[in-house]
């Protein structure tokens, strides 16, 4: 219960800080004794800081104003794409203070080789964060393909070419509890969790690269499915008769809707550094092959 309560103080204080403890304790319902028992604790472990008394409104002296710490532990994420791999640090209030990216043609290369890259750069990320008060606590580790709940496993990424990747051994140890999941699902998480204006708690997320990732969000909860694969919809087949996808099917959507596909479709032959902005000049300048082929997508 006391760990319940303490996160409770600090997922409010991340929510509407900085807050004093009368007005902690009325948001999540607790006595103020208690809020001030919680809140010592918290800064003892330097979690919070305790600033000067804030303009409250209300009648007598003003309580001082807590916040999340902008230093101490914070949660590391990597992203493995199919033409880049990123890592970055976010502190406790969830802000983005040290990001490290490469472009890196992960396709058909072995697991290690690519989570090599992946290590040197949390190595960088790390230093840096060290050099403005972070440690990392943790590591979540965003994949393009589909992950085994609860496990470090990928069980298909065809746009990476991996089958049945087993990625614990592979990924740094020293940086805290590692997560691994769908890059999608990852990504409709933070739409989630990083909204500052009210907005619907059920949604679809799609995610629109080289490949097509979704994740659904039902009342706030990400929905998983049976085998945590809900929202999977890059390789559902739009047209069965289509051309052969890198999953081994036909005529699924990324085969018509991934980047690579609408560059080719627009007449721009995809390879290292060509990206969107070359189609985008091609939209903007008017030219009818590189808008048929948005418009198809």
């Amino acid at each position: 219960m006391r760990q319940h309560n303490l996160s409770r103080v600090l997922h409010t204080l991340a929510a509407e800080g900085p807050l004093s403890r009368a007005t902690v304790a009325a948001r999540i319902g607790l006595t103020r004794a208690a809020v001030s028992t919680l809140v010592d604790e918290l800064l003892r472990g330097r979690l919070l800081v305790e600033e000067g008394p804030g303009r409250s409104g209300a009648v007598g002296r003003p309580g001082s104003q807590l916040r999340l710490t902008d230093r101490g532990p914070c949660g590391f994420g990597a992203e493995i794409g199919v033409d880049h791999l990123a890592v970055c640090a976010a502190d406790l209030r969830g802000e983005i203070r040290v990001r490290v990216e490469k472009e890196f043609r992960a396709q058909h290369r072995e697991p290690a080789e690519v989570l090599a890259e992946v290590r040197a750069l949390a190595d960088r990320a790390r230093a840096q964060a060290a050099r403005v008060g972070l440690r990392p606590a943790g590591l979540a580790v965003a994949v393009p393909g589909l992950v085994l709940r609860e496990s470090a496993t990928v069980l298909r990424a065809p746009n990476l070419g991996w089958r049945d990747v087993e990625l614990a051994g592979l990924l740094p140890d020293d940086l805290g509890e590692v997560t691994v999941h769908n890059e999608a699902s990852l990504g409709g998480l933070a739409e989630l969790w990083s909204r500052t204006e009210p907005a619907a708690d059920s949604f679809v997320y799609v995610s629109a690269q080289i490949g097509i990732g979704a994740s659904v969000v039902v009342d706030g909860q990400l929905l998983g499915g049976a085998h945590g694969f809900g929202g999977e919809l890059g390789h559902v087949p739009v047209r069965p008769e289509g051309p052969v996808c890198g999953c081994g099917g036909r005529g699924c959507l990324e085969t018509y809707a991934g980047e690579e596909a609408v560059l080719r479709a627009a007449g721009i032959e995809p390879g290292p550094g060509v990206r969107l902005g070359a189609l985008t000049a091609r939209c903007e300048a008017g030219e009818a092959g590189a808008l048929r082929a948005v418009r198809r997508a």
